[in-house]
C-alpha cells in the first residue's frame, strides 16, 4: 500500500484525496490542513435566517468534474439549480441598469437581433461588433492579453461597456495583462480553428444545435448547480466520507524534501510535531505556499510557482427590504464596466438567484470591490467599506436605506490567481519540471482554472496520474 500524502484542504486538495480513497486498499492517505476547517476559501455564513457565502455560491457543470464527485460521494440530492424565473444579468451603462444582450455569451456575439436592440453599445459600436465575421484572425500563435483580443476582434467600445466588466466580475483581474490563451481558451481556438467568434459560433451551431443554443444563451445559468444548504455543508459532508484518521487539521506543512532511493523518490514532510515518511505527495496549497515547499527539492519548479500573482478582494453582503430598492431587480446580478466611475465590479443578487436564503421580502446583494486593479480597496476599514458600498447601492439601484438588515465585510487577501500573458507556456516549463519527479503533483486554482470545477478537476486529474504511474510502474517490474 501507497502512502501519499495531499498538502491542503482546499476543493481542490479534497477532491485528490476523495479520489485516491476511492481505490480501496492500494493507499493510505492523509490529508493535511493548516487552518481548523476544509474548504479554503469556500465557506457559509449562518445566522438566524440567514444563509451568504463568503466566496463563491454555485459552480458550473459544464465542466462535470465537481458535480460527478458529489454524484460519487452521494451528495447529488443536495444540489439545486439557480431558480428559474428572472435568469438575466444586468450592466450599468450611464448610470442605468440595462439587461446584458441575450446574443452576447462572455464575448461571443450570437445573435443579431438581441446585439441591434440592446442599448448598451452605439450603432457604430454594433456595427463593429457584428462586423467581426470579417475581421481577418491573427496569424501568431503566441498568446495575448483579453484587452487585446477583445479590442482587435469586437472593437473598443463593445470591449470597455461588456467584455471588462464582464473579465473583471469573474477574475477581479485587469484585462490588459490577462492572459487570453489561459482564462478564455475557447475562444481564442475559436479564431485559430474557424477564423472568428461569430464563425466559430456557426461552425458549432451546424455540429451540434442544441449545445450552440445553450452557448449563445448570455449569462448561462442552467449550467450551475449549488449546494442547498450552503458550500460550508457540502465541503464538509464531501470531507465526512474520507477514512478515518485521514484528515489531519490544524496541520500546517514547515517543510518537503526529496529522499532518494533504489525504488525511486520518496519524500519527507516536516510538520509542527513530526516528521511523515510517504511514497507521494499532492501540493494543493496556494501558490505561494507551494513555492516555498518546492524551493529545496525544485528550485526551477518554485522560481516558476512564486511568479504567479494573487489579486485581493472585499465583498460587502447586505440583507435590505426590497421596499426600499427602486432599481432593476428582475435578474440575478449586474456588472459595473470601469468608465463608470464607481468603486463596485460586480453586485449579486444573490437570494435572487437561490431563493429561500433570506425571508421573502428581503434580498440579499453582495457587492464586489477592489480586483487586481483596485489593490488598496482590501485595506480600508469595515466603516469605510460599508459607507462605500451603501453609498454606491443607492446610486446603482435606487436604495433608500440607512442602514442594511443585516450586513458584513469579507477580504479576500492575495485569493485570486492572475494567469498573466504566458501564463499557459509557463505552465508546460512547470510540467517539464515536474516530469522529473513523477510522485510530486500540483494543483490548485492557480494553474489551469480558478473555478470550483476547474479545481475539482485539477485535483482529480492529480491522483488519477499518480494512480496511472504506479500502475505502469507495476507493470514494468
Amino acid at each position: 500500500m501507497k502512502r501519499v500524502a495531499v498538502i491542503g484542504g482546499g476543493i481542490s486538495g479534497l477532491a485528490a484525496a476523495l479520489t485516491l480513497c476511492q481505490q480501496a486498499g492500494r493507499f493510505e492517505v492523509c490529508l493535511l490542513e493548516s487552518s481548523s476547517r476544509v474548504g479554503g476559501v469556500l465557506e457559509t455564513v449562518r445566522d438566524g435566517p440567514y444563509l451568504i457565502e463568503r466566496s463563491a455560491d454555485n459552480f458550473a457543470t459544464l465542466i462535470p468534474d465537481a458535480l460527478e464527485l458529489s454524484r460519487e460521494q452521494g451528495l447529488a440530492d443536495k444540489l439545486i439549480r439557480p431558480a428559474v424565473d428572472n435568469r438575466q444579468a444586468f450592466v450599468l451603462h450611464r448610470g442605468r441598469v440595462l439587461p446584458i444582450p441575450a446574443g452576447f455569451s462572455l464575448m461571443q456575439p450570437t445573435r443579431v437581433g438581441s446585439i441591434l436592440a440592446t442599448r448598451t453599445l452605439s450603432w457604430a459600436a454594433k456595427l463593429r461588433l457584428l462586423g467581426e465575421f470579417w475581421v481577418p484572425p491573427r496569424t501568431s500563435l503566441e498568446d495575448e492579453s483579453l484587452q487585446s483580443f477583445a479590442t482587435r476582434r469586437l472593437g473598443r467600445e463593445t470591449y470597455e461597456n461588456l467584455v471588462e466588466p464582464i473579465v473583471s466580475g469573474i477574475f477581479t483581474a485587469d484585462p490588459a495583462t490577462l492572459s487570453m490563451q489561459a482564462t478564455m481558451p475557447q475562444f481564442f481556438e475559436m479564431e485559430r480553428k474557424s477564423g472568428g467568434l461569430i464563425r466559430g459560433h456557426r461552425a458549432a451551431r451546424k455540429q451540434d444545435a442544441a449545445a450552440a443554443a445553450r452557448r449563445a444563451s448570455g449569462a448561462r445559468y442552467e449550467q450551475f448547480v449549488a449546494p442547498r444548504d450552503g458550500m460550508s455543508s457540502w465541503v464538509a459532508d464531501l470531507a465526512s466520507r474520507l477514512p478515518a484518521g485521514c484528515l489531519r487539521l490544524e496541520t500546517p506543512v514547515l517543510g518537503l524534501q526529496s529522499v532518494p532511493g533504489p525504488a525511486g523518490t520518496t519524500w519527507e514532510i516536516t510538520t509542527a510535531n513530526e516528521k511523515l515518511a510517504v511514497d507521494a505527495v499532492l501540493c494543493a496549497t496556494p501558490a505561494t505556499v507551494t513555492a516555498q515547499l518546492l524551493r529545496g527539492p525544485l528550485p526551477q519548479a518554485a522560481d516558476i510557482v512564486a511568479g504567479i500573482p494573487y489579486a485581493s478582494s472585499a465583498v460587502v453582503a447586505l440583507v435590505v427590504d426590497r421596499s426600499q430598492l427602486s432599481g432593476r431587480l428582475d435578474g440575478f446580478g449586474l456588472i459595473v464596466p470601469r468608465k463608470e466611475g464607481l468603486s463596485t465590479l460586480a453586485v449579486s443578487y444573490s437570494s435572487n438567484k437561490y431563493p429561500g436564503r433570506v425571508p421573502q421580502n428581503e434580498l440579499l446583494l453582495r457587492v464586489f470591490l477592489g480586483g487586481a486593479l483596485s489593490p488598496q480597496t482590501v485595506e480600508r476599514s469595515d466603516d469605510e467599506l460599508l459607507e462605500l458600498a451603501s453609498r454606491e447601492l443607492k446610486r446603482i439601484l435606487g436604495w433608500q436605506g440607512t442602514r442594511a438588515k443585516w450586513q458584513a465585510v469579507i477580504r479576500w487577501r492575495e485569493a485570486m490567481p492572475q494567469y498573466l500573458v504566458g501564463h499557459v507556456a509557463r505552465m508546460q516549463q512547470l510540467d517539464s519540471y515536474l516530469a522529473a519527479f513523477p510522485t510530486l503533483k500540483l494543483c490548485g486554482a492557480a494553474y489551469s482554472g480558478v473555478g470550483i470545477a476547474q479545481c475539482v478537476r485539477g485535483g482529480r486529474r492529480a491522483a488519477r496520474e499518480l494512480s496511472e504511474f504506479w500502475n505502469d510502474h507495476a507493470q514494468v517490474n
